[in-house]
């Protein structure tokens, strides 16, 4: 699941409430299980992060890390067991089988080696049609003696042919996985279903088959058809429609009149207006289409995407420009309009210059870019009417930039404060390096070059201004190079060139 693979190890992907490893955890813990040693290759880090040392559960793990994830089975020859026949619980932590591991009644004495298997229906009733569900009952001395080179897929008939005499076979349901997209989501299902009684679970459930967790906002016309589970600090707007089989994960937003059913929406995610999920799993901008296995990373984040901190913190910034922009129109109108009655008289030509520049950020294929007409009084060079070779500084770039662009502040379309608004054209001739950076800033009226060096900078002092703003963006230097603006605009800022 290499769509998924890039934030989250198998065992940590989200089933209903928790993580996948979790619900294996607590499980075990009912039982009776108090040691743990988990064999981990995947982004160990985050597993640790979210088991910790096992204090939670009253238990002891430990960790340890295999090279190979195709071969992990060389780590257990390391273990240490107090009694080498002392019963030692074998599993994979992408599934999970619904039984009593230890119970009497379920199993053979506890120094008989145990392997858990279930009957595929697609596969019919004989016992050579028997699926392993990937966890079996071992001693110590077992254990040690897999060979160190075996890998998964082979583990199953090695343990088959091994003890084929002596092992017991105990047959489960269907163990629930994470395996697949198609598995995760069936898993859900089946949790939605009370299939596999055994999770535990989180949320109010407000009706029959239909949890709330903490501080959801639920907009009054939106319908949650049962099962449907909706996690911590989401907001479901207006007319969205919920289930059946739906589960949003924790700090979601669902907007106007979406549609979500047989789908997951894992947290931190955004699902655009309108939007219809069905038998998909959403995780920030990627959308995951289970039945036809493939899945497709979305550009525009109006339609899917991510609600990570830095994205509400770029939110909100934009949100405050908008606001200083209304601010400024609302306050200089009358001089715009005033600049603009000028220009026509003493200007031959169009007064308002319209000009197709691109909506950053930008994707890096050419083919995806977004434009829109960035407003000005200020006409190209070569133009009819134009001010060629002329230095716009202080208050005509006041005049003449600032103020028109700020109709496209306003609209959202452009920030106060960043780089340079271009053309697709003119992002074309910049070079591989300062095209990538350029693409993954955000254009404004105000930028640091001007600021630094004035209307007309050289190519390198250009390109360093412009390094230098990627890299110290922010709320604070952004107020910084305003209030420097403003004093040029005034003429106090000596270093105006």
């Amino acid at each position: 699941m290499t769509g998924l693979s890039e934030r989250y190890p198998a065992p940590m992907l989200p089933l209903v409430d928790r993580p996948f490893i979790q619900h294996v955890v607590e499980i075990l813990v009912d039982q009776g299980v108090t040691v743990f040693d988990f064999v981990l290759s995947h982004q160990p880090e985050k597993i640790e992060e979210v088991l910790g040392d096992g204090t939670r559960w009253g238990s002891t793990f430990r960790f340890h890390l295999a090279r190979d994830p195709a071969r992990p089975y060389k780590v257990l020859k390391g273990l240490e067991f107090e009694d080498e026949n002392e019963p030692v619980l074998l599993g994979h932590g992408d599934r999970l089988p619904e039984i009593d591991f230890v119970a009497s009644d379920q199993a053979p004495p506890t120094t008989a080696p145990v392997l858990f298997c279930w009957r595929s229906p697609a596969k019919g009733e004989g016992d050579e049609e028997r699926e392993w569900t990937g966890w079996a009952r071992l001693s110590g001395t077992l254990i040690a003696s897999l060979p160190g080179d075996l890998e998964q897929k082979d583990l199953a008939l090695h343990l088959f042919e091994v003890l084929s005499s002596d092992a017991e076979v105990v047959e489960t349901p269907r163990p629930i996985s994470v395996q697949s997209y198609e598995e995760l989501l069936s898993s859900h299902r089946r949790v939605f279903d009370k299939e596999f009684s055994e999770l535990m679970h989180k949320g109010k459930e407000t009706d029959e088959g239909i949890r709330l967790e903490r501080n959801v906002s639920l907009h009054p016309t939106a319908r949650l058809i049962a099962p449907v589970y909706v996690g911590e600090n989401c907001r479901i707007g207006k007319g969205v429609k919920l289930g059946p089989n739906a589960a949003i994960g924790r700090d979601c937003v669902l907007d106007t009149r979406c549609t979500v059913e047989n789908s997951i929406v894992l947290p931190k995610s955004y699902v655009g207006e309108a939007l219809e999920l069905a038998d998909v799993i959403v995780d920030r901008n990627r959308l995951i289409n289970v039945r036809l296995g493939a899945d497709v990373s979305v550009a525009d984040d109006f339609i899917l995407g991510s609600l990570s901190r830095r994205l509400v913190r770029n939110w909100f910034a934009k949100t405050l420009a908008r606001l200083a922009a209304i601010v400024v129109l609302l306050f200089t109108w009358p001089l715009l309009l005033c600049t603009a009655l000028w220009l026509k008289v003493l200007r031959r030509g169009p007064v308002l210059i319209k000009k197709d520049v691109v909506r950053l950020p930008a994707p890096g294929s050419e083919y995806e870019w977004r434009t829109f007409e960035l407003w000005s009084f200020k006409p190209e060079e070569g133009q009819s009417g134009g001010e060629r070779g002329h230095r716009l500084a202080g208050i005509s770039h006041f005049l003449l930039r600032f103020l028109p662009a700020m109709i496209n502040v306003v609209r959202g379309e452009l920030r106060l404060v960043g780089v340079q608004p271009r053309s697709r054209e003119e992002i074309k001739t910049l070079t591989s390096d300062w095209q990538a950076l350029y693409l993954q800033s955000k254009a404004g009226v105000v930028t640091e070059a001007f600021v630094v060096y004035g209307l007309n900078p050289t190519g390198d002092e250009l390109y360093s201004a412009e390094a230098f703003y990627a890299v110290t963006a922010g709320m604070r230097h952004d107020l910084k190079l305003l209030s420097r603006y403003f004093l040029r605009v005034l003429n106090i800022f000596s270093g105006a060139r």
